[in-house]
């Protein structure tokens, strides 16, 4: 079975990062495997979540529940035979029916949706119709909290899928993407009747109202996914694509985007923002609305992913900041609304002069987000790296990372070392200005041209004594005849030549 897609997404969230996203979760959860008791199906579902299976034969049916250990959220799905010729518009009421006897205060929203799909057996030939009816409504739980549900019932070709999630009033919007995400994940065993092939449920690889998703590959050998095949992908390098339906108006999007300090940047530079550090939240909103390809940002919730944030710091070390959030928002696309959902996350280096943005995101237009969800979820659970690529440019970046460190301490001695240098020199010097400043002050005060300030003014000094401006001799001391008489000019020059290197 495939391993979770927090694993896979991890891969490239440090290979952007400069080090070497993860799917909507709750902020502390990793993913671990699931094999049924009955070997019916394998799950990888939410670390520490519950599972609780049935399973019967004659006729068969099996089924199982994955609920939060805290209750506020779970998810039911259900497999079973129907009789040959049964009514799938029928049994599909049955199924509502059954449902509103076991809740209290059962209350159906009205925006029930149906569509009858084709089924296609092994060999691709036309086997009947299956009949799909996707439904919302509330309930009162057990402890008798108002619950909200969304189901989806498929029934068609001997078969019927019933596939369920709910959540606490007010949080089934919050906690959808984990539950689709697990039902996504959902790998039912060969020989099991299941809508694996001809239909689809909830989170199967054939969403429902859409075309069976079909195994693709990026262009660049990096990552590979199954999307519907009319769906046209874009390419953009590293495991970074884009990709959309044929009327561009669902997208599920794997890309990123370079920021500068703004004391660093330089404008005219393709492909690179200017701002200082953000959230992922903000700087993908900012980057969005720098760039032109959004506006009018007003986020439903914002979540810190602390699992995922452990782990790149374990990578981007104490000096790097490092951020990654879930965020669920609606925006304005080409004058569209437009609802969307992201797992992103945001590296800087240890001189904060550069960072990166990464992202994991689906969107669609508002009025059909909910619809869309099980078909954008599928194709973002498929999403898969290749991990030796990966590898091979994470182990680039580390070498690179390192030897960029070497050269910045190999830079900061050579620097510190011409500073010594010059340091020295300009001690030196200022010492050999001192000398030679002190043989000036001892030849005047010595010599014959030396002009003392007294009381009387201006005098002139000389070996004969000291005498007044207009040459009047006055008294010897303190430097008089009795005092200057044997005198002489100390000529220090030669000895601050000397001292000269």
């Amino acid at each position: 079975m495939a391993s979770g897609l927090n694993a896979r997404i991890l891969s490239l969230a440090l290979l952007w990062f400069g080090l070497g996203a993860a799917w909507p979760g709750e902020a502390s959860q990793s993913w671990e495997p699931y094999v049924s008791k009955h070997y019916a199906f394998t799950l990888l579902k939410p670390t520490g979540w519950k599972v609780s299976e049935t399973y019967q034969d004659r006729p068969r049916m099996w089924g199982f529940t994955v609920a939060d250990p805290s209750g506020r959220c779970l998810l039911r799905s259900m497999h079973g035979a129907t009789p040959p010729g049964q009514n799938a518009v029928a049994m599909i009421r049955q199924v509502v029916e059954d449902l509103s006897r076991q809740s209290r205060e059962f209350k159906l929203l009205p925006m029930a949706r149906r569509q009858d799909l084709k089924v296609l057996d092994a060999k691709g030939k036309p086997a009947g119709v299956k009949t799909v009816v996707v439904f919302e409504g509330s309930f009162l739980g057990s402890q008798g909290h108002k619950r909200q549900f969304r189901s989806l019932v498929a029934c068609g070709g001997g078969l019927i899928l019933d596939q369920r999630i709910e959540a606490d009033d007010g949080r089934l919007a919050e906690s959808a993407p984990i539950l689709l995400q697990t039902l996504a994940n959902l790998r039912v065993a060969k020989g099991i009747f299941s809508f694996d092939e001809g239909g689809a449920g909830m989170a199967e690889p054939s969403p429902v109202g859409q075309a069976p998703l079909v195994p693709r590959q990026l262009a660049s050998g990096w990552a590979r996914l199954s999307a519907p095949a009319d769906w046209k992908i874009a390419d953009l390098g590293k495991g970074a694509c884009i990709v959309t339906d044929p009327g561009q108006r669902l997208y599920f999007m794997v890309s990123g985007a370079e920021f500068v300090a703004p004391r660093y940047f330089v404008r005219g530079v393709p492909g690179v923002l200017a701002s200082e550090f953000r959230a992922p939240s903000s700087a993908f909103a900012y980057s969005a609305e720098q760039t032109g390809q959004a506006t009018r940002f007003e986020f439903q919730f914002i979540k810190q992913r602390q699992d995922l944030l452990q782990t790149m710091r374990s990578f981007a070390g104490p000096l790097r900041p490092v951020a990654v959030e879930d965020f669920g928002y609606t925006c304005l696309v080409k004058g569209r609304n437009y609802r969307g959902f992201t797992t992103g996350g945001c590296s800087g280096d240890a001189m904060r002069a550069s960072w990166h943005l990464w992202h994991f995101t689906i969107m669609a237009p508002q009025e059909a987000f909910e619809a869309a969800l099980p078909t954008l979820a599928a194709v973002m659970g498929s999403y898969q790296l290749n991990q030796e690529m990966a590898g091979k440019r994470m182990a680039d970046n580390l070498r690179n990372y390192y030897a960029g460190l070497r050269n910045l301490s190999n830079q900061i001695a050579r620097n510190s070392e011409q500073m010594r240098r010059e340091n020295l020199e300009g001690f030196m010097e200022r010492g050999r200005v001192q000398d030679y400043i002190s043989y000036q002050t001892t030849r005047t005060i010595m010599g014959e041209f030396d002009y003392l300030a007294g009381a009387s003014g201006y005098v002139r000094g000389s070996a004969s004594g000291l005498y007044t401006a207009d040459g009047t001799k006055i008294t010897s001391e303190p430097y008089g005849e009795s005092i200057t008489r044997h005198m002489q000019e100390i000529n220090t020059r030669e000895l601050y030549e000397a001292r000269r290197p």
